[in-house]
Formats: structure tokens, C-alpha cells, sequence
């Protein structure tokens, strides 16, 4: 049993739902790309090269949603393609110097954001030590480090 109550629970759950929503809204107005954008070019570059199969493992989505969100972003010159080496029918997804420029824009922005509220709003270093904990094990806390 948790040492709070279920609703309590509920509401922190919203709540940071709704925080990283809205900032995550922030990084698809101020880049002009998609969440789904946003987040491939992240994968990608953490990642390294993809096969359109593995992107959308990686996102849960179809491997035809991954290939027209693969082509918007060729078009925008932020990936390219290349067909692989040992089996020309793979297509392997890639950020290009564009693309790679745009990922350190967003996470520089990130980062920013992060740094300066931490001032902003003086939080102490065990109130930052907790944060950084959570986050660090926020993946296996909600259990979506699993299939779906």
C-alpha cells in the first residue's frame, strides 16, 4: 500500500502529466516540429542509425506512421535514408548535420529551461537530489520500460 492516499496520487500523476505536456508544447511551437518529430530526432541521436522497424518499436506506432513521419523530417533535411549494406531492402534512418543541430537546440533549450527555474525558484539541493532521482527511475515507476 502507498503511503499516500490513491487520490493524492492521482493528482500527482496529472500534474506532472499536464507540466510535461505544456512543455513539451513550448518545444513544438518554438521548433516547429511535432512531438513525434521531436522525439524521433532524440531517439536517433542517442540511438544512432534506425531501421524503420526498430522506430516504430520504439515509438509503439505503426511501421508505415514511422515512415511518413521519417519522410517529413527528410524533407525538412533533419534525417536521410540509406539502404542497408547486407540487405538492400532495410532502410536505415539517420540525423543528418541539420538534424543533429536541431536535437542540440532542443535539448540546449531544455536544459535552460530546467537550469534557470531551478534559480528562479530556489530549490534547495536535496529538493534537486530527489528530482534527479525520480527522473532516473521514472521509466521502471510507471512500468513502461515493457512492451505494451
Amino acid at each position: 500500500m502507498l503511503p499516500i492516499p490513491r487520490q493524492q496520487v492521482d493528482e500527482v500523476l496529472f500534474e506532472a502529466l499536464r507540466a510535461i505536456y505544456r512543455f513539451e508544447q513550448i518545444k513544438v511551437a518554438k521548433f516547429a516540429l511535432n512531438f513525434d518529430a521531436v522525439y524521433l530526432l532524440q531517439f536517433l541521436r542517442r540511438h544512432g542509425p534506425a531501421r524503420m522497424q526498430q522506430i516504430a518499436e520504439e515509438m509503439y506506432i505503426p511501421v508505415s506512421s514511422g515512415t511518413r513521419l521519417v519522410d517529413r523530417l527528410e524533407k525538412m533535411k533533419l534525417v536521410k535514408r540509406k539502404k542497408g549494406q547486407k540487405d538492400k531492402r532495410q532502410i536505415w534512418a539517420s540525423l543528418t548535420a541539420k538534424g543533429e543541430e536541431k536535437v542540440q537546440s532542443v535539448d540546449e533549450h531544455s536544459y535552460t529551461v530546467l537550469i534557470n527555474n531551478l534559480e528562479k525558484h530556489n530549490f534547495d539541493v536535496s529538493e534537486v537530489e530527489s528530482f534527479v532521482k525520480t527522473a532516473v527511475h521514472l521509466s521502471r515507476l510507471l512500468d513502461v520500460s515493457a512492451e505494451l
